[in-house]
């Protein structure tokens, strides 16, 4: 890649391709393993996928795609092998990124003077710019996020398409280690001014290691997707919302 080309010119060029992976991707999971996934996050009736917003489907996707639960092959692995790109290119960069993609929890700090947002790892604080046109839009400086990043090139760390506004609550559930819930979803948005709480959650080390090492189990995202549908932060559910009704 030439270093004449902008870090934000790279990044709209490789966010073309990503788009384009992980849609002809999501073709290739099989309904077995959709249907797992979806069950896994209370978004299945019996008979196919009931997201109530573009981001609950996504999280499905990006499951079924990239981290399946369960015995499924990835479906990212299918697509490689159905369309493997040239090496050295920008696609097969593309590629790789995606198949080595990592789940974390990020907190958000705003706007990067060149470009993407500012943002560290949590609960360890490394600093490091998303390219993501959409992730601090709405969201106070300090917000939390889980998402997972890839890397097509070293200096553009690129979200994958989910990305699930978390909180204290959230994080607490996690170290609790809560299991999913099956009661009513209440729409909520994140707690406002939630940075001393995240503070305070992971003041002790071990705390803070037991946090990380949970980021690197099998299943983290969908345990991360999972409570924050149960606590109503990924929007209203159908099947478990008052009055949901399904996306057209």
């Amino acid at each position: 890649m030439s270093e004449e080309l902008t870090a934000a010119v790279r990044y709209g060029r490789y966010a073309a391709i990503r788009r384009r992976m992980l849609t002809e991707a999501s073709r290739r999971i099989p309904l077995a393993s959709l249907a797992q996934q979806a069950r896994a996050l209370s978004l299945w009736d019996g008979k196919q996928v009931t997201p109530a917003d573009e981001m609950q489907l996504a999280a499905v996707f990006d499951l079924g795609v990239l981290d399946p639960l369960g015995e499924h092959g990835r479906a990212i692995d299918r697509q490689a092998r159905a369309e493997a790109p040239p090496p050295g290119s920008e696609e097969h960069r593309m590629l790789q990124a995606l198949a080595e993609a990592s789940f974390g929890l990020w907190r958000i700090h705003g706007p990067h003077p060149e470009g993407g947002v500012r943002a560290e790892s949590f609960p360890d604080g490394e600093e490091l710019v998303i390219w993501d046109r959409f992730l601090d839009r709405g969201r106070a400086p300090g917000a939390l996020v889980g998402a997972r990043i890839a890397r097509p090139e070293e200096d553009l760390p690129m979200t994958c398409g989910a990305v699930v506004s978390l909180d204290s609550r959230a994080v607490e559930r996690l170290l609790l280690g809560t299991p999913p819930q099956r009661g009513p979803v209440f729409p909520s948005l994140p707690l406002t001014d939630d940075g001393p709480s995240l503070e305070r959650l992971v003041a002790e080390p071990a705390t803070r290691l037991r946090l990380a090492a949970l980021a690197r189990t099998p299943g983290f995202a969908a345990t991360v997707y999972r409570t924050a549908i149960d606590l109503g932060l990924m929007g209203p559910v159908i099947g478990r919302s008052p009055g949901a009704a399904q996306s057209p």
